[in-house]
Parts: C-alpha cells; structure tokens; sequence
C-alpha cells in the first residue's frame, strides 16, 4: 500500500473524533522517496483554514511565502548537498520554485485542527501528546532522514520522549540536534521567526552540513 494510502487511512480513522482534521504530511509520495534525502518538517497547527482544507495540497499549489518561502531554501540547500550557496541563488523564491522544491518534502503538524491567529504553547504540547499516535504512524511511513523541529523541540520531546533521555549534541554554530535510530532530529526556528532569513538559512545548512560529515566519519 501506498504512503498516500496509509495516510489516508490514518486520516479517515482520525477524522472519527476530530472531524475538524486537517491532513497533512508527504507532498507528493514519488518526488519524496526519489529525493537525495528524505526530510519532515515538524509544525505546530494550521490556522484559520476552510473546512475540507488538506496541507499536502496547499503545499503542492505552491503555498504561501511568508512560512513557505524559508522552507523552500531549506530544503533546496539541503537536497543540493552543497557545502556553501551563494545568497543571491537562494534569495528569491516564487510560487513555481515553491512547488517544484516543496513536492520532496513532508509537513507534519502536532496539532491536528486548526488554531487561531496565534498558536498557544500550551496547546501545542497538549495536542503534541494527544496526537502524539498519529504523528508516530506517519514518522514510521515516511522514514526521514531528517525531521526538523521547526519551533517546536518542546511540544515534540514532552510528547515523544516523556521520561527519557535525550542526549542533544551542539553543531559548532550551536544549533542542537541528536539522532534517534539513525535519524538526524534537529531543533531549529519556525520559518517564520523574526530571524533575517540569510541567518536562518546558513545556521540550518552548516549544521546539516556537520551532521553529515559526522555521519560519513562515524562519528554519530
């Protein structure tokens, strides 16, 4: 069966109690599993989205800028598997280089209805652990390389490692991440954080970048 299958499967299942679910998760199935690396993005929730509003497809029209854009550069650095990028190659993105690029990713949200205007942290971290099932379902079907936190380390490790240990490890730059049955987990800003966006791409791509040379060393 298809990830698309499994997904909606898991969905269906959900919207039984949450009728008010928003989907989400691989964008589009054949770019995610030929992509050079397989990475999900872990968000909080949706906001003030329509009834019948699913992610994947929001994502695969082409988005938004103003979370997605950041997201794009991400992924397209990271996909590249490039040391170093120019600004000036990455600075601009338009809807066509959103859908191209965000088709090899997947968008997982903890919360699985929609907020408001402002996520509440407080909800997220509940939500995390009451969808917490779901979430695991879909990690075990995607089988990412990398998942980054995408401001949400908190919600994500209260619900997923209540009562472990994690043993976080710092890039030299500072960002934190640890690996979890040869997954790269990363703790990194949401997408839209009041961070210049040339700070955010170079932080996350120099710790990729150190994660993978670990990787091939041996070292993690």
């Amino acid at each position: 069966m298809s990830i698309n299958d499994e997904e909606s499967k898991l969905f269906a299942e959900l919207k039984k109690n949450y009728p008010n679910t928003v989907p989400d998760g691989v964008v589009d199935e054949n770019e995610y599993l030929n992509a050079p690396c397989r990475i999900v993005y872990i968000l909080k929730e949706v906001n003030n989205v329509p009834s019948g509003f699913d992610l994947r497809d929001f994502i695969n029209k082409g988005a938004r800028p103003q979370t997605w854009d950041n997201v794009t550069r991400w992924t397209e650095a990271i996909l590249s598997g490039k040391q170093s990028i120019p600004w000036e190659e990455v600075k601009d993105v338009n809807e066509e280089r959103r859908r191209n690029i965000l088709k090899k990713i997947a968008a997982v949200n903890l919360k699985k209805t929609p907020g408001g205007h402002t996520s509440d942290i407080r909800e997220i971290i509940k939500a995390a652990k009451d969808f917490k099932d779901i979430v695991q379902k879909q990690l075990d079907l995607y089988k990412p390389d990398y998942i980054i936190l995408c401001g949400t380390e908190r919600a994500y490790i209260d619900a997923f490692y209540e009562g472990k240990a994690v043993n976080w490890v710092h890039t030299e730059r500072g960002i934190d991440y640890f690996k979890d049955n040869g997954v790269a987990i990363i703790s990194f800003c949401h997408p839209e954080a009041r961070i210049k966006d040339n700070y955010m791409f170079y932080a996350l791509l120099d710790a990729i970048n150190e994660i993978k040379a670990k990787e091939r060393e041996g070292k993690i």
